[in-house]
């Protein structure tokens, strides 16, 4: 039977260097856009990346198509880009058929996720907190909303947070903040969704035990559609798994 691993990227297989285990040996697994190392594995991470490659590993990330094609390791099968807003086939193509579901759902959260932003920087300019903000766009398509600190600052996403939470209060955008990544993403998006059009589309008809990786919170449902789950120690997901008991 067919083992297919839908594995979530960073902060999973790889991380900054700030956040590598210190004096650990570590390779560069992702680049910067003008090509310089902006993430890296472990050996231990490589060696689970190297038992996992036994199955078919989807990769399920947050990445734009620009940021994932960045990531040096060695993919071949479909993969889940943007929080589920993108599907590449095999052939490394968009979906058509996923695109055709998802693109007029997200076209109608445009304009909040517009709004949103000029919230998020009016709140970081008045209160001095340097945070950047912007919308991620792919395929032409804008996708969900993304802050940052560009000094890695996590604790100035808090205000920030605070002040998208109305945009997030009938249920039409979900507030992630894992470290320095504060994302309001809609709720018509989300890895889970896309891990199941995979499953009923690329494997439709064959056995297949399903295998999900993920650290944060937003990889928590597609963890759960899997037939078991695997978590990173010390991630955010494994902080509430041991804070639940």
């Amino acid at each position: 039977m067919r083992v297919v691993v839908f594995l979530d990227l960073d902060g999973t297989v790889f991380q900054t260097r700030p956040k590598c285990p210190p004096g650990e040996p570590v390779r560069p697994a992702a680049y910067a856009r003008d090509g310089a190392p902006l993430s890296f594995m472990t050996d231990r991470q490589r060696a689970v990346l190297d038992l996992l490659g036994r199955g078919t590993i989807i990769p399920t990330t947050a990445r734009s198509l620009d940021a994932f094609r960045r990531v040096d390791l060695p993919f071949d099968h479909a993969a889940i880009l943007d929080f589920g807003g993108v599907i590449l086939t095999p052939g490394g193509k968009l979906d058509e058929a996923w695109d055709a579901t998802i693109r007029p759902q997200l076209a109608a959260t445009a304009p909040d996720l517009a709004a949103a932003r000029a919230v998020a920087e009016a709140q970081s300019a008045r209160l001095g907190l340097g945070v950047t903000a912007r919308v991620i766009t792919d395929f032409d398509l804008p996708l969900y909303l993304v802050a940052k600190h560009p000094g890695g600052d996590a604790a100035a996403l808090g205000p920030v947070r605070d002040a998208l939470r109305p945009f997030a209060a009938d249920g039409r955008f979900a507030l992630h903040l894992n470290d320095n990544n504060l994302s309001l993403v809609p709720a018509c998006l989300g890895k889970e969704r896309a891990v199941r059009h995979i499953l009923d589309t690329y494997f439709a008809g064959e056995p297949v035990a399903t295998l999900g990786v993920g650290d944060g919170f937003s990889d928590a449902p597609f963890l759960a559609l899997c037939d078991f789950g695997m978590v990173p120690r010390g991630s955010q997901l494994f902080g509430r798994m041991r804070a639940e008991g």
